[in-house]
């Protein structure tokens, strides 16, 4: 699995044009709100999408703890696209080069208004969907917006290249299954649960993650599945006292920790994003969890990008550096991209920029480094 070294975003989102090089194992992405942290995370994972619409919607649809309306796909489809492209074609370009070579996804195509009869032959909702817009005519709209272009992506030799059409009324798209390739943690994602699912059948895993929660809640002496009155399979703790404990009844705390290491053990040999690691952990717990995945991580070789508003959390993973006693000679395992939203010297419109600096130079300038983060 490709490990990334360099990366150059072009018309995504909020961003025009962005060039980050020099990635390490521990990835720190910090800025303000609204600076671009969580989109540098889609770029990654569309790098690995295959060409595939199905991949590109499940990555829009991770924005919010909730599913993406059906309906609102092909705006948000569009939404991918820098906002200052005015014109009828749009195109965004992701580029990377990793360890196991050159990466790219690119999407280009037009935008356009076309009659909504145009529309149902062109669609690809259901067949009978279809038919019911065709029985009831009053609700198909006069106009509708179409993009007819094509996704590109290459993660190998050759490129992949996939023909789209898609209108607004497109409310699904119905694609094949893709397993990810790079593993993604949203902010609220511990919400969902799934909190077991790569480790309940691994025993390694399991005993290692029961040591970890133990740290937190000493009365934890097992994790499983248990059936409950209805047949269905519910995620448990089993205390110390013999009680089985459904994880519904525990703190978002120790679900955001099961959740990172269920998420830390499927990514062996692939990247793992985390998009606010402090959402849920009480800063307290930051010296201890911390420590225990950036470990796992390189035990498992999966690079991490972890995206943050905390400056208790950038102190708390500059402590794992152990700064001060380390030897002049070692590769610092930490790098820390600071993402700062700037207006555009001709006033039209806004760009996403960077600077990326060692763990060590932000620990030796901790002060000065606040404000860069604070404002």
């Amino acid at each position: 699995m490709a490990n990334i070294r360099r990366i150059e975003i072009n018309q995504f989102r909020g961003i025009k044009k962005l060039e980050v090089s020099g990635f390490s194992n521990i990835n720190l992405i910090v800025g303000d709100n609204n600076s671009g942290k969580t989109s540098f995370l889609e770029a990654i994972q569309l790098l690995f999408a295959h060409a595939q619409l199905s991949c590109i919607k499940n990555i829009i649809k991770q924005r919010t703890v909730l599913n993406v309306n059906y309906s609102s796909f092909y705006s948000s489809f569009i939404k991918m696209f820098n906002a200052m492209q005015r014109n009828e074609s749009l195109e965004l370009d992701i580029y990377a080069e990793s360890n196991a070579g050159p990466i790219e996804f690119e999407i280009r195509g037009t935008e356009k208004n076309i009659s909504g009869e145009d529309a149902l032959q062109i669609s690809t909702m259901l067949p009978r969907q279809k038919a019911y817009y065709k029985k009831a005519s009053t609700f198909v709209p006069e106009m509708v917006k179409f993009f007819n272009g094509s996704i590109i992506s290459q993660t190998g030799k050759k490129p992949v290249e996939k023909k789209i059409k898609l209108t607004s009324l497109d409310n699904a798209f119905v694609g094949p299954a893709v397993k990810k390739e790079v593993k993604y943690i949203p902010s609220f994602g511990h919400l969902r649960y799934d909190l077991l699912q790569n480790i309940v059948d691994n025993p390694e895993y399991k005993n290692l993650a029961i040591s970890i929660l133990r740290q937190f809640d000493e009365t934890i002496v097992d994790i499983c599945y248990t059936k409950a009155d209805d047949g269905s399979f519910l995620e448990t703790v089993i205390t110390a006292d013999g009680v089985n404990m459904p994880f519904s009844v525990y703190g978002d705390g120790i679900k955001k920790i099961l959740y990172i290491l269920n998420k830390l053990f499927d990514a062996t040999d692939s990247i793992l994003l985390i998009d606010e690691i402090e959402t849920g952990l009480h800063k307290k717990y930051y010296d201890k969890l911390f420590p225990v995945v950036f470990e796992l991580a390189k035990k498992l070789n999966v690079q991490l990008f972890i995206t943050t508003h905390s400056i208790e959390v950038i102190d708390a993973i500059l402590r794992y550096g152990k700064y001060d006693d380390a030897d002049k000679g070692i590769i610092d395992p930490i790098k820390v991209i600071t993402l700062k939203k700037v207006e555009s010297k001709d006033g039209k419109g806004s760009n996403i920029v960077a600077r990326n600096v060692d763990g060590k130079y932000v620990y030796e300038n901790r002060k000065a480094f606040e404000f860069e983060v604070r404002l």
